[in-house]
């Protein structure tokens, strides 16, 4: 499909941009030490953090991606959101308070809290950097997408124009104009989204039980990924129009519930409130918000291809376009270019995230903790934005090689490597008292590793970067890697033996 310059598309967004960066300079004043740039000096009010963390957690996958896959996929691209959510629950029960107890600014300082080692220090902050970079891939290539048909612009400007100003957000204030950033950008998607469903059913003329229902019951539902390929509603709402074999969905499944409270990017997030009781209202707040959301991606989804059955309002060659195209079908440009936006300004709040995870990583915990290069507070500050810098310009180049990816697939990579490699860690290292050094460390880095090789042997990168057929079958690692990962925890925690626990924990 070709796309041209759109003038309003052009004013709304140039005016979303004015104010995320207006934002980021107000709050710049306030960060004066590295603790405002890291965590907001732990001054957050848990309602604020609770939406500042769907926010967060709705990125691009959340709102392009899925509702691309729901479009081309049915049922199968539902489970994504499913998955999502209920990744939330682990998070509420099992991590949120804990965490805030023991943690400072990084996921590294929760593991050292109990064993002060920098070897745990340095893996966590390793794989806390993949994760954040997986992450990131997705994430611009979103932002690429969007801005095609936004401002008529190639792919690879929009991956460009994100990267800067997301780079603009964190180098100047930090977690402080991230948490304003995120807190708005969630509920102008939740809006967008309630929005966007009123438009689709007053189109169709019908409600949302009926909607659905016409769906099922159709007869001959011509796919929109091209050619003449057409099924019933039936199959369309039942699994296996993406997931083929069922252990790549458990595999996926299992991946989305563990992942989501292993992402370095919301983990810091627990960081930013008072106290612990904080933390576990800021999870709730979130589990609220991001389930309305998520259920209203059902009707974008299928929204889309209820209109692209007579109109073909669909890129086949992009998913992640379905609900911006929708959008221009309901309510035209002024519609289309409101969604786009606030698609936009989702990417940015999430990028924003990821930035500020990564960069604690290499700032915090690599430079000052590991190599004890601890100077004075400015100093330390001064490191954190160079890195916000760098790390920036990877993920724009990252974003450019990765284009014409669905972006909820990408999510979906960087979740089993963070599940694989951290979860393992953090649940032995908080509930487990026999847990030791070394199995923690060789925990981190089997299931990083492992995760990281699977997916390179998989059918999602050995034909299309290779040029080879797959090794290992599965798209997800997950089911392999995560139970790896916990299995060499526990084991090399036994054979350290006893006393070297004890010692330790002392």
């Amino acid at each position: 499909m070709e796309y041209s310059f759109r003038p309003i598309a052009f004013a709304i967004f140039a005016l979303i941009t004015l104010i995320t960066l207006t934002i980021s300079f107000i709050a710049s004043r306030k960060v004066k030490t590295s603790g405002h740039f890291y965590v907001a000096g732990g001054g957050v009010r848990w309602f604020m953090n609770g939406i500042a963390f769907a926010g967060d957690y709705l990125s691009a996958a959340s709102f392009l991606g899925i509702a691309g896959m729901i479009a081309f996929a049915g049922y199968d691209g539902f489970m994504y959101a499913i998955g999502y959510l209920a990744g939330w629950i682990v998070a509420l029960f099992l991590i949120a308070e804990p965490l805030r107890r023991i943690g400072k600014y990084t996921f590294g300082d929760a593991l050292a809290a109990r064993f002060n080692s920098k070897n745990i220090r340095l893996m966590a902050s390793i794989s806390a950097l993949i994760v954040s970079i997986f992450y990131l891939i997705p994430q611009m290539v979103g932002a690429g997408s969007i801005v095609q048909p936004l401002l008529g612009l190639k792919y690879e400007w929009g991956v460009i124009i994100v990267g800067a100003i997301v780079i603009l957000i964190t180098a100047t204030a930090g977690m402080v104009s991230t948490t304003w950033v995120q807190f708005i950008k969630g509920f102008l998607l939740i809006i967008a989204a309630l929005g966007l469903t009123i438009g689709i059913l007053a189109a169709a003329g019908m409600g949302p039980v009926q909607f659905i229902a016409h769906i099922i019951n159709n007869d001959s539902i011509s796919l929109p990924s091209g050619g003449n390929a057409t099924v019933s509603g039936s199959v369309f709402m039942s699994p296996g129009m993406k997931f083929h074999d069922p252990l790549d969905f458990a595999s996926l499944a299992l991946a989305l519930i563990l992942g989501t409270a292993a992402l370095p990017h919301i983990l810091i997030r627990y960081y930013t409130v008072p106290k612990p009781s904080d933390a576990r209202k800021s999870t709730v707040t979130a589990i609220v918000a991001i389930g309305i959301f998520y259920i209203l991606t059902l009707f974008l989804g299928l929204g889309a291809l209820y209109f692209n059955q007579s109109q073909q309002i669909l890129d086949p060659k992009n998913q992640n376009l379905a609900a911006p195209l929708l959008a221009d079908r309901i309510g035209g440009e002024v519609f289309f270019a409101a969604i786009s936006s606030i698609a936009f300004a989702t990417i940015l709040g999430t990028v924003s995230g990821l930035i500020m995870a990564a960069s604690g990583a290499i700032a915090h915990d690599i430079y000052t903790e590991v190599l004890g290069k601890k100077g004075d507070d400015k100093k330390t500050l001064r490191i954190s934005k160079i890195t916000a810098i760098i790390v920036g310009a990877v993920a724009i180049l990252l974003g450019i090689l990765m284009k014409g990816q669905n972006v909820t697939f990408l999510v979906g990579l960087a979740f089993a490597i963070a599940a694989s490699a951290n979860i393992p860690a953090l649940v032995c290292t908080l509930f487990w008292k026999r847990t030791t050094e070394n199995g923690v460390v060789w925990g981190i880095v089997t299931g990083l590793v492992l995760s990281i090789v699977l997916i390179a042997l998989s059918p999602t990168i050995m034909p299309v970067f290779f040029g080879r057929p797959a090794i290992f079958s599965l798209n997800n690692p997950g089911i392999i890697s995560i139970p790896v990962g916990f299995m060499v925890t526990i084991v090399v925690s036994l054979l350290t033996g006893k006393k070297s626990g004890e010692a330790q924990r002392a």
